[in-house]
């Protein structure tokens, strides 16, 4: 969560668009979006083989971490939080905190195009030493 935020986001989660969908199955048709703008502009990235993060957990998804983080606003974050999983007739479940617990690594192989040997002042490799990478 940052002050700084996104343009794709600015646009996705204004008070227009998000009034408009709460609950499971409800749409809207956003104009002129560009899913380029969501990322951050970096060429350099982590990836690797895992797997879903609902049940039943198949281990059918590829990962990518890029190196640059996508910002949010309070706000924005806050709009996300009041979607709903459920039809209005239901209870109300909202999408968030439904995260799953960090896996271990299980001999899964990290792969990377960052030069870890170019180490800047703010961002210290001795992390990165311990992953299997290729």
């Amino acid at each position: 969560v940052s002050d700084s935020s996104n343009p794709f986001l600015n646009r996705m989660l204004n008070r227009d668009t998000i009034t408009r969908i709460t609950y499971k199955n409800d749409a809207y048709l956003l104009q002129g979006l560009n899913i380029e703008e969501l990322y951050p502009e970096t060429s350099s990235f982590i990836t690797y083989d895992g797997s879903m993060t609902i049940p039943p957990c198949y281990e059918t998804a590829n990962w990518i971490i890029m190196n640059k983080p996508v910002y949010i606003t309070r706000m924005q974050m806050h709009s996300l939080r009041l979607l709903s999983q459920n039809q209005p007739s239901q209870i109300f479940l909202s999408m968030s905190d439904n995260f799953r617990p960090v896996q271990s690594l299980n001999n899964r192989c990290i792969r990377t195009n960052i030069n870890f040997s170019l180490q800047g002042k703010d961002c210290p490799n001795n992390r990165a030493q311990k992953l299997q990478y290729r």
